[in-house]
């Protein structure tokens, strides 16, 4: 079997949906601090302070190297930041589905890819899109199916340094409008994925934040994975897509790092 990453990276200054807090990575020890302290620590107990462990984690130090090199880094992802997984109670606080009380099961599964790069802002991803890009290769959206939607949108527009390109990416995507939602989920979807920080398109959200694909999810109960990456790869095939979220307890979502599996 092929695997075919389908997430984007954690990284600072990634853009992302306006509720979510900005990615942060620091190190908290480096390579040369642990080296310094295991040395000490020997050298005050008599002991050899040349070992292999410490001399190993000195290399960059002493071969020049510039700038220290992280050991142990610390992270603050929000849960809806990178590629992500949303949990039911994120859209209906009355359910008792977060993260970790989703079966596994709704991560994993076979799935259907789509292609509607073709759409462009500000018109919504219609029913006639999706069926006339699953007519073109022969396919059709079975029981239980999750269908991955590539958009373009991540390929072009994404960044962490260009302003202009992360507004695109956040505010001039392509989404579903509530009919095609509908559809996709009458046809049996149990599971939606988008390149996208929401699969709801940007006029159904703005300016009075309704969100009808969300809240036809919540009360469906289908899955949600925005921000994905690389859809283009599995576009116009049947495979299995597995999008993992973290065991956090309580989580309302949570970042995956999601694969197509290809036979």
């Amino acid at each position: 079997a092929e695997l075919i990453d389908l997430s984007g990276h954690i990284e600072e200054d990634q853009p992302m949906a306006g509720s979510a807090d900005e990615t942060r990575l620091f190190a908290n020890l480096t390579h040369e601090e642990r080296g310094f302290q295991v040395k000490k620590e020997l050298e005050e107990k008599g002991m050899d302070s040349e070992t292999e462990y410490v001399t190993r984690h000195l290399r960059a130090e002493r071969e020049g190297y510039e700038e220290e090199q992280p050991m142990n880094r610390t992270m603050i992802v929000s849960e809806h930041g990178p590629t992500h997984v949303d949990s039911i109670d994120h859209l209906d606080p009355t359910s008792d589905l977060s993260i970790d009380e989703m079966p596994l099961e709704w991560f994993h599964g076979d799935a259907v890819g789509v292609d509607v790069s073709h759409v462009e802002h500000p018109d919504p991803i219609t029913v006639e899109d999706i069926e006339g890009e699953l007519d073109k290769h022969d396919l059709k959206i079975q029981e239980g199916d999750i269908v991955t939607l590539e958009t373009g949108n991540r390929r072009e527009n994404y960044s962490t340094t260009d302003k202009e390109m992360k507004h695109r990416y956040n505010s001039k995507f392509v989404g579903l409008n509530e009919e095609a939602a509908t559809w996709l989920v009458e046809s049996g979807a149990k599971g939606i994925g988008i390149d996208s920080i929401s699969v709801d398109h940007p006029p159904n959200i703005y300016p009075n934040y309704n969100f009808p694909v969300h809240a036809l999810a919540s009360r469906e109960e289908v899955v949600i994975w925005e921000n994905l990456a690389n859809l283009a790869e599995v576009a116009g095939m049947r495979y299995t897509f597995s999008g993992l979220p973290l065991k956090i307890r309580d989580g309302t979502g949570s970042p995956v790092r999601a694969i197509g599996i290809v036979e």
